[in-house]
């Protein structure tokens, strides 16, 4: 993992377990996550100094459905993220986007 690289908290114990973020820096064996998606999928700025041990990537799927794109999109535009924004622009062609 590096900063930049999307994770989730796989621990149940941490209070954060499930919740999606990237990686802001990295000094072995801490990190700090900055989550924007709880479990729940509700958006919310957290920083965290997490262990790495306790982190997961996020997984890159290729089979979004619109709605899921469009739950990214957002996401990709909460968090500024304007090359992921045009990435998954791309990914869903020429459909209109739909964001709030």
């Amino acid at each position: 993992m590096q900063p930049g690289d999307w994770v989730y908290c796989v621990n149940p114990h941490e209070y954060v377990f499930g919740w999606l973020g990237y990686i802001d820096w990295i000094r072995p064996p801490e990190c700090k996550v900055v989550f924007v998606r709880t479990r729940l999928n509700q958006p919310v700025r957290e920083e965290r100094r997490i262990l790495l041990s306790r982190l997961e990537p996020a997984g890159v799927s290729t089979d979004w459905t619109s709605s899921e794109l469009n739950a990214l999109i957002d996401l990709a535009l909460d968090t500024r993220d304007e090359e992921w924004f045009y990435e998954l622009a791309t990914r869903k062609g020429g459909e209109r986007v739909d964001t709030v």
